[in-house]
């Protein structure tokens, strides 16, 4: 009796803090309507003492906003300091789980944030970009080969969709500017072998290979050629540098619930199973069938990645000229939307029998606390109404502790795009063909772009439709 009342209690207690607990999306909302409607000083104002402050269940999440919210003010210093920390938690994280077979008793909301491994990727894919802005070429290639290492596990052990191939080409460009000419072809067969566009990459490689003075690779991709762009008044100007734009659009898609767990005939026929040999080693007299009706109201504790908002990525201007338009190597949302659902039945799978074990020891603790009560209790009345109080608040609670880990990374963009392009030397203002009126557009786009002689001058754009 002891023990059942021990842990009914135990599982009470645990239900009221997860009722309790404000869910991330609350805590980070007003944060993120700042930063949608451009108001990025507050925006900052309001993350820096959250993610200071946060526990470390969400601490990683505060840090991966933070480092974002902080690089599109333009304070690439402190994002970085920020992004190398989450880099840094991210690890740790990932080298001390040892909690991966634990089911959702607890709820998914009550672990340590991990993300997932494309999400840890973006980490240090920012960190390096920043780097890179801030002509820390040597230390960004040292970020990449970290990314490079991440990413190479991830191509044999996991899809191929979940590359970050935005990083893949930072990386080319930063080993170009380094002299590690071997590693930017490299760079670019591993595009190529993950479907990026041929025509796009031989224009690569033919610049790569005027850089690195590989004349058989020129004369391979000598019909590439970058043609130069045709400004008034530019004849004779010899002397050309760089622009590398690269642009991010749109409202990254974020974790929602996928409604009620008895609406999904594929996981309640999985727990119905699983429920069952639960009831043999714990339940007693018990039947599957009761048990699955406590969870009438449960949610389906695996979410799903929900659209926001997709902005078309634009075509840009250099003082009234045209330039060719970029090509989106990463989209957040397509990757994300095909992990879970490709991975679905396989975290079905992967936490059925743990999640039933949970809940059928719930309600064999509150069978015999409900029958001890009934039995010890010298009024009939009082002690049929506490048992059907106990069976109550055992439905309730088990149902209530059925949730989907709703955290996720808020201030993404959805398309990650780039473009490349040689330009005279000189100063020019950089402008998307879009109206802006309705637009929040962070970087540096308002001011004027200095291209230097033999340099490459890095762009980075971020625009999406003002508001949440």
């Amino acid at each position: 009796m002891k023990k059942a009342a021990y842990f009914f209690c135990t599982f009470l207690f645990c239900f009221s803090i997860i009722a309790c607990a404000g869910s991330y999306a609350k805590k980070i909302r007003a944060i993120e309507e700042a930063f949608y409607i451009g108001d990025i000083d507050t925006a900052v104002q309001q993350i820096t003492p959250i993610a200071q402050d946060a526990t470390s269940r969400d601490r990683l999440l505060y840090y991966m906003e933070a480092g974002i919210i902080y690089r599109e003010k333009g304070d690439l210093k402190t994002s970085n300091e920020i992004l190398l920390r989450a880099a840094q938690m991210a690890d740790e994280i990932q080298t001390s789980v040892t909690d991966s077979t634990k089911a959702f008793f607890l709820g998914d909301p009550e672990k340590e944030f991990q993300g997932e491994n494309f999400e840890r990727a973006l980490i240090r894919y920012y960190l390096a970009l920043n780097q890179a802005m801030l002509g820390e070429l040597v230390e960004a290639k040292r970020t990449l080969r970290k990314l490079d290492a991440d990413l190479k596990d991830m191509k044999y052990d996991d899809a191929p969709y979940k590359q970050i191939l935005v990083a893949r080409y930072l990386d080319a460009l930063i080993s170009e500017e380094l002299g590690e000419f071997n590693d930017a072809r490299v760079q670019y067969k591993n595009l190529e072998n993950f479907g990026v566009d041929r025509t796009w990459l031989a224009r690569e490689r033919y610049i790569l290979a005027e850089k690195s003075h590989d004349a058989k690779d020129k004369k391979a991709y000598s019909f590439a050629k970058p043609k130069p762009i045709d400004f008034p008044n530019a004849e004779g100007v010899s002397k050309t540098g760089e622009l590398v734009l690269f642009c991010e659009t749109g409202k990254a898609a974020v974790k929602a619930s996928r409604g009620k767990l008895m609406n999904d005939q594929e996981f309640v026929l999985a727990l119905r199973a699983a429920i069952e040999i639960a009831i043999i080693s714990e339940g007693k007299a018990l039947s599957a069938a009761s048990v699955i009706a406590m969870l009438g109201t449960a949610e389906n504790p695996i979410a799903e990645f929900k659209e926001r908002e997709t902005l078309p990525v634009p075509n840009f201007f250099v003082n009234g000229v045209s330039l060719s338009p970029l090509l989106t190597l990463t989209n957040f949302d397509t990757m994300a939307q095909k992990n879970y659902n490709d991975n679905y039945s396989s975290y079905i799978n992967k936490n059925v029998a743990s999640l039933a074990t949970k809940i059928v020891l719930g309600v064999v603790a509150a069978q015999a606390l409900s029958n001890s009560l009934s039995n010890n209790s010298k009024n009939d009345l009082v002690g049929v109404l506490g048992s059907f109080a106990i069976g109550v608040g055992t439905g309730a609670a088990i149902a209530a502790t059925i949730k989907p880990d709703l955290r996720s990374w808020h201030t993404l963009p959805v398309e990650f795009a780039v473009l490349r392009v040689k330009l005279p030397v000189g100063k020019y203002q950089l402008r998307p063909d879009l109206p802006l009126e309705n637009l929040v557009s962070y970087g540096s786009d308002t001011e004027e772009v200095v291209i230097s002689e033999g340099k490459k001058t890095v762009v980075s754009l971020r625009l999406f439709k003002r508001g949440l």
